[in-house]
C-alpha cells in the first residue's frame, strides 16, 4: 500500500467559481489597461502632477531666474531636495556658489514675501545647502569649496526683489 496523495486533487465547485470570476476580472482589467492608449501610442507621462499652488511658485523661480540671469549669474541647480529641505535655486555668481530661496505672495493679508522666511526656514536652508555643499563643489567648483552666500528674491504682488546675502543660516 502506497502513502502517495493525489498531485491534483480535484477542485471543489466553489474554488472553480472563485477562480473563474478572478480570472475573468483580470481579463476585464487587462482590457480597460489596453483601451487607455490607441494601438502604437506611447506610455502614459509619469511625471507627478503639480498642485496649483506648486505651478504658482514654479512660476515664481521662472521670474527669479530671468532676473539672475540677466544680472550675469549662472545657473547650476534648481530645486534640489534632501531629507534636510529644498534649495530653490542654486546659481554661480562669479567665484561664488549662491543659494537662492524664492518667496512669492499674491497678497500681503499674511504679511510680505520677506516676512515668511524665519528662523526655522533658515535653519533649513543651511541644513540642505550643507547636504549638497560637497557635491555642487565637485561638479562645478574642481573640488574645492567655494565661498558660498545665501540670497533671497521676493515677489509681493508682482514686485520683485533681489535680496543679496540676505541671512546668514545657522550652523546647527
Amino acid at each position: 500500500m502506497s502513502n502517495e496523495t493525489p498531485l491534483d486533487p480535484a477542485p471543489d465547485p466553489l474554488t472553480q467559481a472563485l477562480f473563474a470570476t478572478a480570472s475573468a476580472a483580470q481579463r476585464r482589467a487587462a482590457r480597460r489597461r489596453s483601451r487607455r492608449r490607441a494601438p502604437g501610442q506611447a506610455a502614459k507621462d509619469t511625471t507627478p502632477r503639480r498642485s496649483p499652488r506648486q505651478t504658482l511658485g514654479d512660476a515664481g523661480e521662472d521670474t527669479a531666474l530671468r532676473l539672475l540671469q540677466a544680472a550675469g549669474c549662472r545657473l547650476l541647480a534648481r530645486q534640489l531636495h534632501c531629507p534636510a529641505g529644498e534649495l530653490d535655486l542654486v546659481m554661480r555668481d562669479g567665484a561664488q556658489l549662491v543659494f537662492i530661496e524664492v518667496r512669492l505672495r499674491t497678497n500681503a493679508r499674511f504679511g510680505t514675501a520677506a516676512d515668511s522666511i524665519g528662523p526655522a526656514k533658515q535653519r533649513r536652508l543651511g541644513r540642505a545647502a550643507r547636504w549638497w555643499l560637497q557635491a555642487l563643489a565637485f561638479s562645478h567648483f574642481g573640488g574645492v569649496i567655494p565661498p558660498c552666500r545665501f540670497d533671497v528674491v521676493t515677489i509681493d504682488a508682482g514686485d520683485i526683489c533681489w535680496h543679496q546675502d540676505a541671512m546668514r543660516p545657522s550652523l546647527d
